[in-house]
C-alpha cells in the first residue's frame, strides 16, 4: 500500500491510500484520482509501482505533467521527495516503504460483525440469495457504496455487453470500485475465469480456446483472499489487480480472474509470453501493437538468453 497527498488550488489537501499498483489521474470520473481542473486532461497521467519503484507516465496530456518544475517528456522514476504537478494540483508520495510494497499474499478482509461474516461465508459458498441479503445489510448499516457495488455487479452478470445500459453500469461499477477496499472486492467479485486450460496437460505458452463456465464468485475460498480453488479443473485461480500480474500467472498455465479496476486491452492475457515488452515500464504486453497500452511508450522485441528475458 502507498499513500498520495494531493493539494488542490485552494491549498486543501486530500490523502488517497492505494492497494493497486497502477493509479490513473485525470479530469473525469473513471480515474483513480479525479483532478477537477480544466488544465488537466481527461486521462492525464499514470503512476505505476513496479519492482519497488514508482514510475510516472504522462498520457500525452495537453498541458503536461511536471516533476520538480520540469515537464515530463518520458516516463520517470519518482520518489517521496519529488513534487508532481498536474494543472493546478500538486501531488506527492507519502510514507514510501519499498519493503512493504513488494509482492506478498493479500491480507484477508476482516468482517465488521458476525452477521457480515456469515453472509460473506455464504457468498463464498455460492449462495446467490445471500448476495441480495448482504446488499440490504450493507445499506442498513450505512455502507451505501458497497451495497450499490453488489447490486450493480449482480445486474451486470445478468446482462450481455450489447444490452442497453451495460456500458453505463460497467462504468459505474468501476467508479464505485475506486473507493472500496480491494480485499473486500476480492470477497464479493464475480469476474469470469480467464486462461483456463482444456483437459490437456497444463503447458505454458499454449493458447487455450476453452472458456471456463465458472466465475470467481462460484469458486471455493482458500486460506488466501486472492486465490480460490476450481472444483472443475482441480486448480487454483488467482485474483489479479493488473494485467501484468495476470500475465505472470497465465504464462505458467494458471487460471486468473481480473479485478474490475484493471486496465484492459485486446487479448491482454493471451500469449505470446515474454516476447514483447515496453521500453519504459517493462511490462510484458503480449501481442499488443504500436505503443504500450499501459504507459504509451514504444514496444520492443525481447531477446532471450538461456531461457531468461533480457
Amino acid at each position: 500500500m502507498f499513500t498520495l497527498v494531493v493539494t488542490g488550488p485552494d491549498r486543501a489537501q486530500a490523502r488517497y491510500a492505494f492497494e493497486e499498483r497502477e493509479v490513473t489521474f485525470g479530469r473525469v470520473e473513471g480515474n483513480h484520482v479525479v483532478l477537477a481542473d480544466r488544465n488537466v486532461s481527461r486521462r492525464h497521467a499514470r503512476l505505476i509501482l513496479r519492482d519497488g519503484r514508482y514510475l510516472l507516465v504522462d498520457l500525452k496530456s495537453t498541458n503536461g505533467t511536471y516533476v520538480n518544475g520540469r515537464r515530463l517528456t518520458s516516463p520517470l522514476v519518482v520518489r517521496a521527495t519529488d513534487q508532481i504537478r498536474m494543472g493546478e494540483y500538486t501531488l506527492a508520495i507519502e510514507d514510501l516503504d519499498l519493503e512493504a510494497t513488494q509482492e506478498r499474499p493479500l491480507a484477508p478482509f476482516v468482517p465488521r460483525d458476525k452477521v457480515e461474516a456469515g453472509l460473506l461465508r455464504a457468498i463464498g459458498e455460492g449462495d446467490l440469495v445471500s448476495r441480495e441479503v448482504y446488499a440490504d445489510w450493507l445499506e442498513e448499516h450505512g455502507h451505501a457504496s458497497e451495497a450499490e457495488f453488489v447490486r450493480v455487479q449482480q445486474a451486470l452478470v445478468a446482462m450481455a455487453p450489447e444490452d442497453a445500459g451495460w456500458q453505463a453500469s460497467s462504468a459505474r461499477l468501476r467508479e464505485l470500485a475506486s473507493t472500496l477496499d480491494f480485499r473486500w472486492r476480492a470477497r464479493v467479485a464475480r469476474p469470469a475465469i480467464e486462461r483456463c486450460p482444456t483437459e490437456s496437460p497444463r503447458v505454458p505458452n499454449v493458447a487455450f480456446d476453452f472458456r471456463c463456465p465458472k466465475e470467481w464468485g462460484n469458486l471455493a475460498p482458500t486460506e488466501r483472499e486472492d486465490r480460490r480453488f476450481c472444483g472443475a479443473c482441480k486448480q487454483h485461480v488467482h485474483y489479479c489487480r493488473t494485467v501484468p500480474e495476470a500475465r505472470n500467472h497465465a504464462a505458467r498455465g494458471e487460471c486468473v480472474a481480473l479485478d474490475i479496476r484493471a486496465l484492459r486491452w485486446s487479448h491482454d492475457v493471451g500469449p505470446p509470453y515474454g516476447e514483447h515488452a515496453c521500453t519504459s515500464c517493462r511490462s510484458d504486453v503480449g501481442d499488443a501493437e504500436g505503443d504500450c497500452p499501459r504507459c504509451g511508450e514504444p514496444i520492443r522485441q525481447r531477446s532471450m538468453i538461456v531461457g531468461m528475458m533480457a
